[in-house]
């Protein structure tokens, strides 16, 4: 399960998952470093950067229809920090 994301107190409301992924990043090097990539602990915060990014892509993917179909309160696609999510994306590989 993804840790609930702040909300910038300068959005559109829409969470902020660049702190999460900042932290599931570090705790991911952490136990890489400790406990190895085979390691119970490291898979355990993997399923968690898992579970996250699968938040943020629903996310995403409901901002687009509810643009597609102009709706009231539309959700707004998530800004996710390309530097994080290639920091993100580098544990997935590892962890494959």
């Amino acid at each position: 399960m993804c840790p609930p994301p702040f909300k910038e107190a300068n959005s559109d409301s829409s969470p902020n998952y660049n702190e999460v992924l900042l932290q599931i990043s570090t705790n991911l090097s952490n136990t890489l470093r400790t406990f190895g990539p085979s390691s119970h602990q490291y898979q355990v915060v993997l399923q968690t950067l898992k579970d996250c990014l699968q938040e943020i892509d629903s996310h995403n993917a409901e901002a687009q229809r509810s643009a597609l179909g102009a709706a009231n309160g539309a959700k707004n696609p998530l800004e996710i920090d390309p530097d994080m999510l290639s920091t993100a994306m580098e544990f997935l590989s590892l962890g494959s």
